[in-house]
């Protein structure tokens, strides 16, 4: 099967793309022709040399790639399907397929080429996670939560200060402050026992293969993304409490639904009195399963190509 993957160049978009293709892979042949966008604005984005090329299928996620794949599929046989990750704003019943999080439900409605999955769609791993290792995602500011540095850093060192007998890896993004990554820095300079892995130093160090090894994970709010990445592997994951921006939210919403469900753990802040709180971790369900949304998504799209 040849497949024409459209990619916008967004991290977070790729990522979903990419772990849908390794999913339908498993059950089908495919070729996969990787092309970036062209062009700075959406209205003049275009793809080198597709229109003379026979795909089975085109793909893509995120707002600049929608209008490419139904461009490209014109000139298609008409077996070839056109499927679209996320939820697009146009055109929306001439694409085969919409993958979209269940959370953009009310922007799709009385459409039925709509597949939903919840969260974000990340690789699914069963492998056991080794008990002396944990591991801290921080992401950065954000729309939807306050980034306090002092109020986060307390929480990274509560977290260390109970897991001191592990290894602990501490992993940034691109969003992460650089005054924030100095007071990292600081705090794992004299122990042996924390690798913090800078996003801007250090890519080589795989994010995914540390997540899947790691026993307790303690992630920052902000990125649903991550959060998710986290659930889709063994371990238990926590939640950094940060304060909303804005209570009504998606994101927050989505974060709110995980922690009154016990599909995730979090750092509970309790107030003592003003300015000084004390910590606890609340535990997750421990019954939950591992979530498999890529691989029940992958089942319905294999059921229509």
């Amino acid at each position: 099967m040849n497949v024409l993957w459209v990619k916008d160049n967004n991290i977070g978009h790729e990522k979903q793309a990419r772990v849908l293709l390794e999913e339908l892979s498993k059950q089908n042949k495919l070729d996969i022709d990787e092309r970036s966008i062209k062009g700075i604005f959406p209205i003049y984005s275009y793809l080198n040399d597709v229109k003379e090329k026979y795909y089975d299928l085109v793909i893509g996620a995120g707002h600049k790639t929608y209008g490419l794949l139904l461009d490209t599929k014109k000139y298609q046989k008409n077996n070839c399907k056109a499927i679209a990750i996320l939820a697009p704003t146009f055109k929306r019943d001439k694409f085969d397929i919409i993958c979209s999080p269940i959370h953009d439900s009310n922007k799709l409605k009385d459409l039925n080429n709509v597949i939903y999955y919840e969260g974000s769609l990340s690789k699914v791993s069963l492998k056991e996670t080794d008990n002396n290792i944990v591991m801290v995602a921080i992401g950065g500011k954000n729309k939807h939560y306050q980034f306090n540095e002092e109020h986060i850093l307390s929480q990274i060192d509560h977290f260390i200060s109970l897991n001191s007998n592990k290894y602990c890896y501490l992993f940034n993004s691109r969003r992460t402050p650089a005054s924030f990554n100095e007071r990292i820095s600081s705090l794992v300079k004299n122990n042996s026992n924390i690798k913090f892995i800078n996003f801007n130093k250090d890519p080589l160090t795989s994010f995914e293969s540390i997540l899947h090894k790691s026993s307790m994970k303690l992630i920052t709010r902000d990125s649903v993304n991550m959060v998710y990445e986290s659930l889709s592997s063994m371990g238990e994951t926590y939640l950094i409490d940060m304060e909303a921006k804005k209570n009504d939210g998606k994101v927050v919403k989505i974060i709110d639904k995980l922690i009154n469900e016990k599909k995730v753990g979090f750092i509970d802040c309790e107030d003592i009195i003003a300015g000084i709180s004390k910590m606890k971790l609340s535990k997750q369900n421990a019954y939950n399963e591992v979530f498999a949304e890529v691989e029940k998504l992958a089942f319905e799209i294999n059921k229509v190509i």
